[in-house]
């Protein structure tokens, strides 16, 4: 029973201070507040040019709440770097991008340690076993409902961050043939993101923000930079560097993507031969506990029955 009046008063606790949090979030975007961002704290400002600015805040709130995904430029303004931080950098590197991935992703990691542990909680009292169990299993469910979405999510990253890796030389190849026919690096990025929708849609997509961010008006080295955190690659962290000394420097991009590219296979190549010589080392585990064992059984068997059943009928000597 006392265990019973506790979890409720704890499931009632972790349920106030979800919605105290999710309604602290919802307040982030009032109106007074953004009304300040926009006007400033002027205080010699014109009355027109405050209502004006109001009016064009409001347009761009009902546009926002009408639409039913994000245009183009809260796409760049949701991508940008400042921004990414915390929960919002792994599902950008996730490349889950929905306008309330974010508070979906705090909510079920909040939610589901509650849901695990009251139902830990009913199944030892369903089941009938002894309290201490039960508590344990308590404090099980709590720590790997906790831990159970981040784990998830960082999979995801590393699935979608190998990806990447080993399809970007494949679209260097493509940037370089693109550069020498005498597109520009925007026009470019637009090739490689057509191409490769089907082989690698995660470097199709990274792409398509980049070209879609110079769009908008964003600088290139920006946009450059800001791959590199939604990626979290080494390779297009060289790439990015790469391309930035590049148009700083003013030497040819062609010559440099190519050579560029030319050490990008090579590492992926030396990646492969490294993972080749660790399988030797990984298959001792296998073979030790799951293969010795039963040649043993299989070799070794009939000799320990016959001798078992010579012992059993003659006895010992």
């Amino acid at each position: 029973m006392i265990l019973i009046i506790s979890v409720s008063i704890f499931l009632a606790t972790a349920i106030g201070t979800i919605g105290l949090y999710l309604w602290l979030e919802a307040r982030k975007e009032s109106l007074p507040q953004r009304f300040k961002e926009i006007v400033g704290e002027e205080t010699g400002a014109p009355s027109g040019r405050i209502a004006a600015s109001a009016g064009e805040w409001l347009g761009k709130v009902r546009k926002r709440f009408a639409a039913k995904s994000p245009t183009e430029i809260e796409l760049v303004e949701m991508l940008s770097g400042k921004e990414l931080a915390g929960g919002r950098l792994l599902l950008n590197q996730a490349g889950i991008r929905s306008v309330g991935a974010y508070r979906i992703y705090l909510g079920i990691r909040w939610v589901l340690p509650v849901v695990l542990m009251v139902l830990a909680v009913v199944y030892g009292k369903v089941a009938g076993i002894a309290s201490k169990l039960i508590f344990l299993m308590f404090l099980v469910a709590g720590i790997t409902g906790f831990l159970l979405p981040d784990f998830v999510l960082r999979r995801k990253i590393r699935r979608r961050q190998e990806e990447i890796t080993d399809t970007l030389p494949d679209g260097l190849d493509l940037l370089v043939v693109c550069v020498e026919a005498g597109l520009g690096l925007n026009a470019s990025f637009i090739k490689i993101t057509e191409e490769f929708k089907l082989s690698s849609p995660a470097l199709s997509e990274e792409f398509d923000i980049v070209n879609r961010e110079m769009v908008a008006g964003k600088p290139r080295q920006e946009a450059l930079r800001a791959l590199t955190e939604r990626t979290g690659v080494e390779d297009v962290k060289s790439l990015v560097a790469m391309l930035i000394q590049t148009e700083k420097l003013g030497t040819s991009l062609a010559h440099s993507l190519r050579v560029h590219s030319d050490s990008l296979r090579m590492r992926r190549r030396q990646k492969a031969e490294e993972r080749a010589a660790k399988t030797t080392i990984k298959l001792v585990f296998p073979l030790v506990f799951l293969m010795f064992p039963a040649l043993f059984i299989v070799i070794l068997g009939p000799g320990v029955l016959q001798f078992f059943q010579s012992y059993l009928y003659t006895g010992p000597k």
